[in-house]
């Protein structure tokens, strides 16, 4: 089903959630390697130019996700201790700040010299404000340490699936790789 349901995520909160995933690894990944380019690299233009496209397509869907959340119904919670479930709402909403702070902060750098940001020459992201020298060092700190938060929330959200799937045995994990079957819907 496409549709989540109180039993399942359907298949579009997955493709959300992975391909939402997939960029965000991606991103960093290639913040990593953009830090140690000079001017001759063949990647010193394309990088950038790349990595702000992928930041604002990340904001696209962080945006419909947000939405699909409010207009689909939440899966239930697994049973689990409750210092699991804080821990597990905390992270989540940890990676949901972080990855808008880090878009937010990566768009004023942008910006900064007062020309749009651009995702893939389709589509220009206006300047809304431009940020002083000082303030744009401020703004790349906050870009470089929360994008390091957020591969740290990754990995704590990861290793809760891995621990609920073969310690706890329970549909944690499967639910977020398998859509729900009209079957499985109580």
């Amino acid at each position: 089903m496409l549709k989540d349901s109180s039993s399942g995520y359907g298949l579009i909160s997955i493709l959300i959630h992975w391909i939402s995933a997939l960029l965000i690894l991606f991103l960093f990944g290639l913040g990593v390697y953009m830090v140690d380019l000079t001017y001759y690299d063949d990647w010193y233009h394309k990088g950038p130019e790349l990595h702000v496209s992928l930041g604002l397509l990340v904001l696209l869907i962080m945006v419909v996700r947000i939405v699909w959340r409010i207009i689909n119904p939440t899966p239930i919670d697994l049973p689990a201790k409750a210092v699991q479930q804080i821990a597990a709402k905390l992270v989540k909403i940890g990676l949901y700040v972080f990855i808008f702070v880090v878009i937010a902060s990566g768009y004023l750098i942008t910006t900064a010299e007062g020309q749009a940001a651009s995702m893939f020459n389709l589509i220009k992201f206006p300047v809304i404000t431009q940020l002083s020298s000082a303030n744009v060092d401020i703004a790349g700190e906050v870009h470089e340490y929360l994008a390091w938060g957020i591969i740290a929330l990754v990995v704590l959200h990861a290793l809760g699936a891995l621990f609920h799937h073969f310690a706890m045995r329970d549909r944690t994990l499967v639910r977020m790789l398998k859509p729900v079957k009209k079957s499985d819907i109580q």
